[in-house]
């Protein structure tokens, strides 16, 4: 059994292709549930769970490297010898890993909002103090203001309350692992080897990934496209559900043959 809880969204053709959902730190896989059913049918939807976060047990020692090997085990139970793959944040650097490891089985992948590393090991220091020290519940107004375009918690919208609640019940150790495996989490050598169909979107006003930054990566990968999501911050899949399933939906529909 894979180590990963997984759900698969509206699974209306099983014979159409996979396309694995990868969440940002502090969410749960219901993270990508507007945008999933946008993309429903034209592929078969997977969306997990990180490593002790919502239902997926927590992995000893965990890494970037061993979360994707834990992507591929979902695949095989699946019966996926190849598939598609979008992550944000955390899962966008999970894209990457992904496609320096399996390039044979990944088709194409979506890289949202990440880069080839996040930040330096003493903000995840300080990051992993603050958790241990108030848990994840206290890192929710901090983090509002990362992951959101500035008045979209306050719209009549409950998309923006309902990730930010995801992050106050993630359980703080699965969240602290996790914080742990970006912290060494660096594939800034190994960019330009990426062979895999690559699309990077951003958000406009992401203050972690900033376009700028994502459009310089872009240009690091041969062959890759880039896209920037207007009026969204670092959840543009949360923001702009519609805008990111489009997007995707396009790209990999041109890498289907």
């Amino acid at each position: 059994m894979a180590r990963l809880a997984y759900s698969i969204i509206n699974d209306a053709d099983p014979a159409a292709p996979v396309l694995i959902l990868g969440p940002s730190l502090g969410t749960t896989y219901a993270l990508w549930a507007a945008a999933a059913y946008r993309l429903a049918d034209d592929f078969r939807i997977v969306a997990f769970d990180l490593p002790g976060h919502g239902r997926s047990p927590r992995i000893p020692d965990v890494t970037i490297d061993r979360i994707a090997d834990s992507v591929l085990e979902i695949a095989d139970e699946l019966g996926a010898e190849s598939f598609f793959y979008a992550g944000i944040s955390i899962s966008g650097g999970l894209a990457l890993t992904l496609a320096l490891k399996a390039p044979e089985r990944v088709r194409a992948i979506g890289a949202l909002c990440c880069g080839a590393k996040f930040g330096d090991p003493g903000m995840w220091k300080q990051r992993i103090a603050d958790v241990r020290s108030g848990g994840t519940r206290s890192l929710v107004p901090a983090t509002a203001d990362r992951w959101f375009a500035a008045g979209f918690v306050d719209e009549d919208n409950a998309a923006g309350p309902m990730a930010l609640e995801m992050l106050a019940g993630t359980d703080d150790d699965g969240y602290i692992d996790c914080c742990e495996a970006l912290a060494q989490f660096d594939l800034d050598s190994s960019i330009e080897s990426i062979k895999v169909p690559t699309l990077f979107l951003a958000g406009s006003q992401d203050p972690s990934n900033p376009p700028e930054t994502m459009r310089a990566l872009h240009e690091r990968v041969d062959g890759s496209q880039f896209t920037v999501v207007p009026d969204s911050a670092h959840l543009p899949v949360v923001e702009h559900p519609e805008l990111v399933a489009d997007r995707l939906k396009t790209f990999f529909n041109s890498h289907l043959g």
